[in-house]
C-alpha cells in the first residue's frame, strides 16, 4: 500500500511540466515588473537628475502655480513645508533653509518655492484636477522632497531625505553652484 501511494504522488510531481514551468517564470516577471513601477522609491540621498519633459511641461505652464518663478530666468529651490508629513525636515536644515530664504545674494540666484501641497477637494476640479494631481505626482518623484530646479539646463539637484549634518553646507552648496548657472558676485 506505501508503494502505490509512493507511485501516485511521484506521476502527479511529474507533471509539473513546460507550460507551468513558463506560466511560474513568467509570473516571476510580472511580479518585479509590477513593483518597480508602482511601490520602488529610489532612496539615492542626493545627486543631479534630467527634468522629464512632461515636469517641464507642468513647471512652465501658464496659470500653473509654479510657472512665474519657473520662467523667471533664476533657478528655483523646491521644498516641502514644515507641516508635510510625509517629508518632514530635521529642524536644523529647516532653521538652514530659512536663512537662505532671507539672504539677498541668494535671492539674486534663485526663487524660492515650497512644493504645492494637495488639497482635499482637488479631485473634484475635474481634468484640471487631474493635471494638477499628476503633474505634482511626477514633479515629487523627480525632485523628492528638496531640490535645485535650473530651468536652463533642464535638469536638478536633489535630496531625497535631508539630514541634519546637510544643513551646515546648504549654504554652500547654493553658492557653489556655479558650474551649473549660479554665480555670486
Amino acid at each position: 500500500m506505501n508503494n502505490n501511494y509512493v507511485n501516485k504522488f511521484d506521476k502527479q510531481v511529474s507533471t509539473f511540466g513546460i507550460k507551468e514551468q513558463m506560466c511560474l517564470i513568467f509570473g516571476i516577471i510580472l511580479a518585479i515588473i509590477i513593483y518597480f513601477m508602482f511601490f520602488h522609491v529610489d532612496k539615492t540621498p542626493y545627486g543631479y537628475a534630467e527634468i522629464p519633459e512632461d515636469v517641464v511641461t507642468y513647471l512652465s505652464g501658464s496659470g500653473n502655480y509654479y510657472a512665474k518663478d519657473y520662467n523667471s530666468g533664476k533657478m528655483l529651490v523646491l521644498y516641502t513645508l514644515k507641516r508635510d508629513k510625509k517629508y518632514k525636515y530635521p529642524k536644523q536644515f529647516q532653521d538652514a533653509l530659512d536663512v537662505v530664504m532671507e539672504m539677498p545674494e541668494l535671492g539674486k540666484l534663485y526663487n524660492f518655492h515650497e512644493l504645492q501641497v494637495f488639497r482635499n477637494n482637488i479631485l473634484f476640479e475635474g481634468e484640471k484636477g487631474e493635471k494638477i494631481l499628476k503633474g505634482e505626482k511626477a514633479l515629487r518623484k523627480v525632485c523628492r522632497s528638496f531640490c535645485v530646479v535650473n530651468p536652463d539646463k533642464k535638469a536638478l539637484y536633489f535630496y531625497f531625505e535631508p539630514k541634519p549634518r546637510d544643513a551646515q553646507y546648504l549654504q554652500e552648496n547654493l553658492e557653489k553652484l556655479e558650474f551649473w548657472g549660479a554665480k555670486l558676485n
